[in-house]
């Protein structure tokens, strides 16, 4: 096996940067890895290195690179869990269900590998086309920037990085500066499946830096990005004409309709909000709750958090650990102090000490909190009430904000007027905003985005049409000359 203590990946090479990114424990604070970082000429050779790489693999060879690396991920499971546990401060249940995901991920992309085509076009109808063929291929789009995101280490870099080489592209991938590990990981099961080595590199360090630099290469076709509304929008303004895919900030919203079905609704509300420190784009951050029912649900719901063991992410039966770092646990207190400032009742929880949050619950939060339009990316709910149906419309639609949305209510009816009216990706009903089966399409809409994730969808999009048309001609009688025979 290659060293891949560097961390750094250039032109098929471990190699050693310009400065170090250290890494921490995110529970004890003790720093486990130091990576390297490229400077910029490092940068520009990753990026030429795979410029020269696009194409070089077949689509069967890609098929089976992505089913090894799943195989050699799920035999280093247990060194590869460990090292999420660390980096992210996530539980080990967490770790398991996100490489677990990682590997259908890789499953799914390697068949997509095998069944990308193009089509027939009926030029026909055209005057002087009678006896044309026209039909279109699929071709790689070339190099693909890969910029994830520090909550989900493992499935996020999965999603960007088995769609671009299963549609034949090379990908340069930037991890998040606070998780970068996992990635290694991934890259270093794709070289050992016998990956041609130039078609990935791996480029740690910090966004203003290593990925501004990236996002701005004129050859880079197709940036794929997890993260900010704000950095989404810069690389929109600096990309100049690459293709873009932004999954960017949420405010998702749940609704408990008059007749919600609780004992099986408030578990995965418990789930959808507090996992991974409430640190998922489509945590259920605001519950919106029918009038009748609310006395009930809050209730219910009170307890049920203040029950939630919450520290040290390797302790057995804890739920909840440390968000990523102390300007998020901070930010996540003022937060909780805005709400209660403009009149929200704090329920449980909301105290800080270090990077931990108590889980918390709060009630009637007022338009004007923070918590009612920001992404609070920490284990904080807030329950509103609604009387009506266009009431619960207007109050989850009030969000810059559109990625996913849950609903969970009997009556049908109602249940497809909300899919219909809701302005977001997606509308789960009778399950939360935070349900994301892989195979589906993903992605959010206004602030939250353009583009889908998912196999089936990103494969295509990380692809180029390309147009072949053939004149037929009748073949020419050949020429007998006379006195001899044809």
């Amino acid at each position: 096996m290659v060293d891949h203590g560097t961390g750094l990946l250039v032109d098929g090479t471990w190699t050693h940067g310009t400065g170090r990114l250290p890494v921490a424990d995110k529970y004890t604070g003790e720093t486990i890895a130091a990576l390297h970082v490229p400077g910029p000429d490092q940068v520009a050779a990753a990026v030429a290195s795979a410029t020269r790489a696009v194409g070089q693999l077949p689509c069967g060879e890609r098929a089976m690179v992505l089913r090894r690396a799943a195989r050699l991920l799920d035999e280093r499971r247990d060194t590869i869990v460990a090292q999420y546990v660390a980096e992210t401060g996530f539980t080990p249940s967490d770790a398991t269900t996100e490489l677990d995901r990682t590997l259908l991920i890789f499953e799914l992309c390697a068949q997509e590998a095998l069944r990308l085509t193009g089509e027939l076009v009926p030029v026909q109808a055209a005057t002087g086309h009678d006896d044309s063929l026209c039909f279109t291929l699929r071709v790689p789009v070339g190099v693909v920037a890969a910029i994830t995101p520090f909550n989900a280490p493992l499935s996020t870099v999965a999603h960007k990085i088995a769609p671009a080489l299963a549609a034949g592209n090379a990908v340069v991938l930037k991890p998040a500066e606070q998780t970068p590990l996992s990635a290694v990981a991934l890259v270093q099961a794709l070289l050992d499946a016998e990956l041609p080595e130039r078609l990935v590199q791996l480029l740690p360090g910090p966004g203003e830096t290593v990925g501004d630099q990236l996002v701005r290469h004129p050859d880079v076709r197709y940036i794929t990005f997890t993260g900010s509304t704000a950095v989404g929008r810069h690389i929109r303004a600096v990309s100049g004409l690459a293709r873009t895919h932004l999954e960017l900030g949420s405010n998702s919203p749940t609704l408990l309709w008059r007749d919600a079905d609780l004992d099986h609704a408030l578990p995965l509300v418990v789930r959808a909000g507090y996992r991974k420190a409430g640190q998922v784009c489509t945590s259920v951050q605001r519950l919106l709750v029918h009038e009748t029912i609310a006395d009930e649900v809050t209730a219910r719901l009170t307890a049920l958090v203040r029950a939630i063991p919450y520290g040290d992410p390797r302790a057995p039966g804890t739920q909840v650990g440390p968000l990523i770092g102390p300007p998020a646990a901070q930010r996540a207190e003022d937060l909780v102090k805005d709400a209660v400032g403009r009149g929200s009742l704090l329920l449980t929880g909301g105290t800080r000490a270090g990077t931990m949050i108590a889980p918390a619950v709060l009630a009637g939060l007022p338009g004007s909190a923070r918590l009612a339009s920001e992404e609070a990316f920490a284990p904080l709910l807030a329950i509103a009430r609604v009387g009506s149906l266009d009431e619960a419309v207007l109050l989850a639609n009030a969000t810059d904000y559109g990625l996913q949305a849950g609903v969970f209510c009997q009556d049908l009816d109602v249940a497809l007027t909300f899919a219909r009216r809701l302005r977001t990706g997606g509308v789960i009903i009778n399950d939360t905003s935070s349900c994301h089966p892989d195979p589906m399409p993903y992605g959010g809409v206004k602030d939250s985005g353009q583009g889908v994730e998912g196999p089936a969808y990103a494969v295509p999009d990380m692809t180029e049409s390309r147009t072949v048309l053939i004149r037929h001609r009748a073949p020419r009688e050949p020429v007998v000359p006379p006195g001899t025979s044809a």
